[in-house]
């Protein structure tokens, strides 16, 4: 009985939770009403699914990550590895970070999605798309003339950084900002996988880590001071099975 209501309770959380964020979304259509993306235009439909959209109406999602991007402004190109929907490849070109985005997305469901908002936010002459990332990154920049060191990456490829980011590849990528989601917690080999990363590091990289758990604030934001405190919580939540970590990579 326990194990059966633990199923059904989470289950029930997961579709609120989708339930809340759709609200958000629909209520602003597809806007992003504060931070730094402000003003970008999301259609909504995806390869991810939908529980995060209310964050990222609410310019809440990965704040970590977006500060990081902040603060490397403004660069040339941001080379996005796993752009689902565009929000973090679209979003700092259309606040002006950077001139050109480059989108590797493995899913045709995904690449069209980034290239549906793209064309919404009137930016699809600043956006390249391309399929999945391996190592064979190299050619890619060649043929774009990309030089990482005028270059922020972010990967986030639900644990395949451990083999993309080999040891060629971090040494083609030498110079660029890399910020890297890791997978590592809930993948067979755990924290060895993320070891075996730094270990490759080519010398003179430096890395950090970023991990969320801070709480969001919801002052002033209208949309998550109407909710009751579980509902609010729901829109909050990533949603993640562990909390999330990022390896920030860079240069002296």
């Amino acid at each position: 009985m326990k194990k059966f209501f633990n199923i059904i309770t989470k289950a029930a959380a997961k579709a609120r939770r989708k339930m809340l964020a759709n609200e958000i979304f629909e209520r602003h259509k597809g806007e992003v009403q504060r931070g730094e993306f402000k003003g970008l235009l999301l259609d909504g439909s995806s390869n991810v699914s939908r529980g995060p959209l209310g964050l990222k109406i609410l310019g809440l999602y990965e704040n970590l990550v977006v500060e990081e991007i902040v603060v490397s402004a403004p660069f040339k190109d941001l080379i996005n590895f796993g752009a689902a929907d565009g929000y973090m490849s679209l979003g700092p070109l259309f606040a002006g970070f950077c001139q050109r985005s480059i989108c590797f997305e493995m899913t045709q469901e995904g690449r069209h999605a980034v290239a549906r908002n793209a064309d919404l936010n009137k930016l699809t002459d600043k956006v390249e798309i391309r399929g999945i990332v391996d190592d064979s990154i190299l050619i890619h920049l060649d043929e774009l003339d990309i030089s990482p060191k005028h270059a922020l990456i972010l990967c986030d490829i639900e644990g395949a950084e451990f083999d993309v980011l080999n040891s060629k590849v971090l040494n083609d990528l030498r110079g660029a900002k890399i910020i890297v989601e890791l997978h590592d917690r809930i993948m067979e080999g755990g924290v060895a996988l993320r070891n075996a990363l730094i270990e490759r590091l080519p010398d003179g990289a430096r890395y950090r880590i970023l991990r969320s758990g801070e709480t969001l604030s919801y002052n002033s934001i209208e949309d998550l001071e109407s909710l009751s405190d579980n509902d609010r919580a729901l829109v909050l939540s990533d949603g993640r099975k562990v909390f999330g970590e990022w390896m920030v990579i860079d240069y002296p």
